[in-house]
C-alpha cells in the first residue's frame, strides 16, 4: 500500500532511495576525488545507471554538490530544534551544543571535508543560500554564547563575532585530523573539544559590573 506522501505526490519510496544513493555515491567520490576532478560520469558508474538517467534526478553536477549541503543544513537545524527543547540553563546548552556538533563533524568526515574544502564552488542562489545558512548557525552559536554570559553574570572582552568565528573553526576543524581507525574515542574527542571551546568562551569574559567600570575610567582619563 502507498503512503499518504505517495499518493500526495506521486514520488514512489524506490524514487527516494535511488536519490539518496545518488547523494550518497556523489558525496563519496567528491569527497575523494576533489568536486573539480569527479564527474557525473564518475557518480553513474558508481550507482550502476547510465549518464543519462541521473538528470532524472538532478539539473547538474553542482545540484548534486548543493543537495549534499543542504540535508546536511537539514540535520544541523534539526540539532538545534532538539537543543532548544533541553530543560537546562544557558552554560549546559552551550556545552551541549558544542559537544554534538563536534560529535556530528566526526560521525561524518566526508561530509566535514568536502563542506570546508568544496563549498565555495557552489554559484549563484545556491551559494547564496548556503551563505545565509552558514550565517544562521554563526548567530544561533552567538546567541547560546551571550544567554551563558548571561546566566553568570559576565560579558566577553573580545567582539563576539570573533569569539563564534574562533569556536566555530576551532571545533569543525577536528575532521581535519581526526581518523576513525585512530586511537582516539570520538565521544572523548568531542567532550574534550567542547571543553575547550567552553574554556575559551569563559576565559575571555569579566564580571559584568567591572566591564563597566573598566569602560567609565578609561572615560574618566
Amino acid at each position: 500500500m502507498k503512503s499518504r506522501r505517495e499518493k500526495a505526490t506521486g514520488q514512489p519510496t524506490d524514487r527516494r532511495n535511488r536519490e539518496a544513493e545518488i547523494l550518497q555515491a556523489a558525496l563519496e567520490i567528491f569527497a575523494r576525488k576533489g568536486y573539480a576532478a569527479a564527474s557525473i560520469q564518475d557518480v553513474a558508474d558508481a550507482v550502476g545507471v547510465l549518464k543519462g538517467s541521473l538528470y532524472h534526478y538532478i539539473d547538474s553536477k553542482e545540484d548534486l554538490l548543493f543537495q549534499i549541503f543542504d540535508n546536511a543544513h537539514v540535520d544541523a537545524e534539526r540539532l538545534m530544534t532538539e537543543l532548544d527543547a533541553l530543560e537546562v540553563d544557558a552554560v549546559e546548552r552551550l556545552r551541549s551544543y558544542l559537544e554534538r556538533s563536534v560529535s556530528n563533524t566526526l560521525q561524518n568526515l566526508e561530509l566535514q571535508t568536502l563542506y570546508f574544502r568544496d563549498w565555495r564552488n557552489l554559484t549563484g542562489e545556491r551559494r547564496k543560500k548556503l551563505v545565509e545558512r552558514r550565517r544562521q548557525y554563526d548567530h544561533y552559536l552567538r546567541g547560546l554564547i551571550t544567554k551563558a554570559y548571561e546566566s553568570l553574570g559576565i560579558e566577553s572582552t573580545v567582539n563576539q563575532r570573533y569569539v563564534s568565528s574562533f569556536v566555530i573553526g576551532g571545533t569543525n576543524w577536528v575532521a581535519d585530523w581526526y581518523r576513525s581507525d585512530g586511537d582516539d574515542s570520538p565521544d572523548e574527542v568531542a567532550r574534550s573539544y567542547a571543553q575547550l571551546a567552553m574554556a575559551t568562551v569563559l576565559g575571555i569574559a569579566q564580571p559584568a559590573k567591572a566591564l563597566t567600570a573598566q569602560a567609565a575610567s578609561r572615560e574618566g582619563q
